[in-house]
């Protein structure tokens, strides 16, 4: 019975048996290797996203702040406050504002750095914040942003101003601060299905790993390509004994030099286990599961990607949208004139370039509050859409002055379109307390010439024709030459 069992037949059946199921098994194991390497490269790059992504949110916020800062830094009742050192108005005033500021924390100081009110004293008042690097540029006149730390606060992104008095003398400045290392900014991190972590140049001050707040990071080509080079570096990693598809970026202050490192990151043991699982399954009916399995991992990784591009499109939502005006950013307004100029350069007709700024908005802040003020800026962008293609760009660039971009709009045209707009605003019902005001803007246009190298000359042109406007007596528009 032995020997028939084992006959020349039998053995070559078993041997091609054999031969095929490992085959098919061998088969399966390398298409599966070949997905997870794709898997991982589609990882990388969408962590590459969400890591720009987030970057491009930070800096959006410092775009909000400077413009934020600087309508407080001329606010008479804080000129005033400040100027008379009076510690009281200045707390109610901090109280008044901080509310409608996109910053956790805000605080004022004198002449002399001495702090005059901060965000539920998290400084004492009288503390001197002369060395403080933010404070101490304000006080010689230049606003700046950068990465620092602040008695309790151990990482933060801070914007300082100085607040002038009607002789133009600096009387003391205003700090506005966005805590890094609170619990708020990581766990909106963490809750796109990612790690995170931030760094104070090597060491880390806040992350969504476990144990290593406190710790430093000792990957010397992580350390020579981002914080030496200033580079971004994309690879495997190893923290806490736990192996990541990693993105390290790093966070630049105003200046250019480099305060730390922003760290994205998905483990690689969530692949892994995916793919012993699968191996598990396909082993007793190998070629049929193997057909099964390259199908599920195939749409969980489509699944996957769909899932990272929502969450990076909201992420890019939040950067080209004005929060307030729903009109586009800065940000979003500068790659679109950059744009266009190359199209430009290409032979393509330039669109019209607008620049619009409220008359007197000034005015209306101070009298009617900023509360007003941002109603009335919400109610022209809406008039500028409604009298617009959908194909047109409206843009805050700051403050009560915008930027539009309208395509194969020639100048015959513009002039039809400038008193449209110019009625349609005047038209608009403004009211606070009962008591009715009208509103009015002034318009400058201009066009890309075969002289612009940069889209800033387009800006200053466009600039120089709203200045005519003003000087016409505001409510017009002016074409330059």
């Amino acid at each position: 019975m032995k020997n028939k069992l084992f006959s020349p037949s039998v053995r070559l059946l078993l041997f091609f048996a054999t031969s095929i199921f490992l085959s098919e098994l061998l088969i399966i194991v390398v298409s599966l290797k070949a997905f997870e390497r794709d898997f991982i490269k589609n990882t990388s790059s969408e962590l590459e996203h969400i890591n720009l992504g987030i970057l491009n949110t930070l800096n959006a916020w410092s775009d909000s702040v400077k413009g934020n800062a600087l309508l407080l830094a001329n606010n008479s009742d804080i000129v005033q406050s400040v100027k008379k050192t009076d510690f009281n108005k200045c707390e109610e005033l901090l109280l008044l504002f901080e509310k409608t500021l996109p910053t956790e924390k805000v605080l004022f100081t004198d002449f002399q750095g001495k702090v005059l009110a901060s965000s539920n004293s998290f400084i004492k008042e009288g503390s001197d914040l002369s060395i403080f690097p933010y404070v101490k540029k304000a006080l010689n006149g230049k606003s700046n942003f950068g990465f620092d730390s602040l008695d309790s606060i151990s990482f933060a992104e801070f914007y300082s101003s100085p607040i002038y008095d009607e002789n133009k003398d600096i009387i003391g400045t205003i700090v506005l601060c966005y805590e890094l290392t609170g619990k708020g900014f990581v766990e909106l991190i963490h809750g796109y299905g990612i790690e995170c972590t931030i760094f104070k140049n090597d060491e880390r001050v806040a992350s969504t790993i476990a144990e290593v707040v406190g710790t430093k990071i000792h990957n010397e080509k992580v350390i020579k390509t981002v914080l030496e080079e200033g580079k971004v570096y994309v690879g495997g990693v190893s923290v806490n004994k736990k192996d990541y598809y990693s993105v390290y970026a790093p966070l630049r202050n105003e200046d250019g030099s480099i305060a730390g490192m922003f760290f994205v990151a998905q483990e690689k043991k969530i692949v892994q286990n995916v793919t012993r699982s699968i191996l598990r399954i396909i082993i007793p009916i190998c070629a049929l599961i193997s057909l099964i399995l390259i199908f599920t991992l195939l749409r969980q990784s489509v699944h996957n990607l769909h899932i990272f591009k929502q969450k990076n499109d909201q992420l890019r939502q939040q950067v080209n949208w004005d929060v307030l005006t729903k009109a586009n950013t800065r940000l979003f307004g500068t790659e679109e004139l950059k744009h266009c100029l190359e199209n430009f350069k290409k032979g393509f007709p330039s669109p019209a370039i607008m620049m619009l700024d409220v008359d007197k908005f000034k005015f209306v802040n101070d009298t009617y509050g900023h509360e007003a003020g941002d109603k009335v800026l919400k109610s022209i962008v809406e008039s500028l859409y409604k009298n617009c293609r959908s194909s047109d760009k409206i843009i805050r660039w700051g403050g009560d002055e915008f930027i539009g971009i309208f395509d194969g709009m020639k100048e015959e045209v513009c002039q039809v379109f400038a008193k449209k707009l110019l009625s349609s605003v005047e038209s608009l019902h403004h009211e606070i307390n009962g008591k009715p005001f009208v509103v009015t803007v002034s318009i400058g246009f201009a066009y890309f010439s075969d002289s612009d190298i940069s889209y800033k000359d387009v800006l200053a042109r466009a600039d120089e024709a709203l200045y005519k406007s003003k000087k016409k007596g505001r409510n017009s528009f002016t074409i330059a030459d």
